[in-house]
């Protein structure tokens, strides 16, 4: 790299080698400051020899590392020399630092991750909080926290064990609401093609409010929200066991068959209809594990009530009637 920068200064660089030099200099911090240091004392340099001698040679770059002759140079032009570099280099470092922290600040980074249907995934920020993500979910997150928030968004369901930092608030955006936490746990259930949204609250505490709306509410622990309808909903958490999702353990309780059909449909890849309506109201208390597989937990259900199963492998499709 050094003889790249010394070619630059030359100026024996072809067009596009300058340019891809100066373009990796924009995001490269050290050579960024590398590259002003030497353009500061190949004009230190300069100074010098407009003083002593203006038909020196032109490669002053060159001449300052390999000449080695003595030079006679007083004590006062030595510290005038030295005093013009220092002043340089910490200007341009201190403009580089300011530059490039500036830059950061301005254009915050984030990422995207998605869980396709029939998958989940669990995550940890930078920061500790952990976040186990539910098929069809999306997370938005930054690259780093380092505003005075901690600031993500989601599309789907999420589970958030939240690190504290009573200096930097936990904040979740999603279609229907904004959630902020110090530390502490909870479930978010918000897909956007859902009308209905919930909030459950294992531990800790959270404050909700509606998106353009400034009203806030605060759940305490084994609470949940609903929202559906702009109506928010508070009562206790129905089903403890429901957050065993994040475990792979599917549980139900009092659900009704049309909304156990759409989860499994959901957590296993497969879309699934229940022709009679009457069906659709059955309900069910019932838990399976993940690696159960579709057919075996219908099949489970079928000894509860009695329903048939045809399944169309080529479609990825799957009537149930009575």
């Amino acid at each position: 790299m050094e003889e790249l920068i010394r070619k630059y200064l030359e100026g024996s660089l072809s067009k596009e080698e300058k340019i891809a030099l100066l373009r990796k200099s924009e995001n490269d911090v050290l050579l960024k400051t590398e590259l002003a240091h030497y353009k500061n004392l190949n004009a230190v340099i300069a100074l010098k020899q407009r003083e002593s001698d203006f038909s020196g040679m032109p490669e002053s770059y060159l001449q300052f590392i390999d000449d080695r002759k003595p030079k006679i140079i007083s004590l006062g032009k030595i510290l005038s020399y030295v005093a013009i570099a220092v002043c340089l280099i910490g200007f341009t470092w201190y403009f580089s630092r300011f530059y490039y922290q500036t830059k950061n600040c301005a254009i915050e980074k984030y990422n995207t991750l998605y869980v396709p249907a029939g998958q989940r995934v669990n995550f940890t920020f930078e920061d500790g909080s952990k976040v186990w993500l539910n098929s069809k979910t999306k997370l938005t997150y930054p690259v780093e926290f380092n505003s005075k928030e901690r600031r993500v968004s989601i599309e789907g369901e999420a589970y958030f064990e939240v690190a504290k930092d009573t200096e930097k608030p936990f904040i979740v955006s999603s279609k229907d609401f904004n959630i902020k936490v110090l530390g502490t746990t909870f479930n978010i259930y918000s897909y956007p093609d859902e009308k209905l949204s919930r909030i459950s609250l294992m531990e800790g505490s959270i404050m909700i409010s509606k998106v353009n709306n400034q009203d806030i509410i605060t759940l305490k622990p084994h609470e949940e929200v609903t929202i559906e309808n702009d109506k928010m909903t508070i009562a206790p958490i129905s089903n403890e066991h429901y957050f065993l999702w994040i475990k792979g353990i599917y549980s139900f309780n009092n659900e009704r068959f049309e909304t156990i059909v759409k989860k499994l449909g959901l957590y296993y890849d497969i879309s699934i209809h229940i022709e009679s309506a009457a069906m659709r109201e059955w309900r069910y208390t019932v838990k399976f594990r993940q690696h159960d597989g579709i057919d075996e937990i219908l099949q489970l259900m079928q000894r509860i009530r009695k329903f048939t199963i045809q399944k169309d492998e080529e479609n990825n499709y799957i009537k149930i009637i009575k």
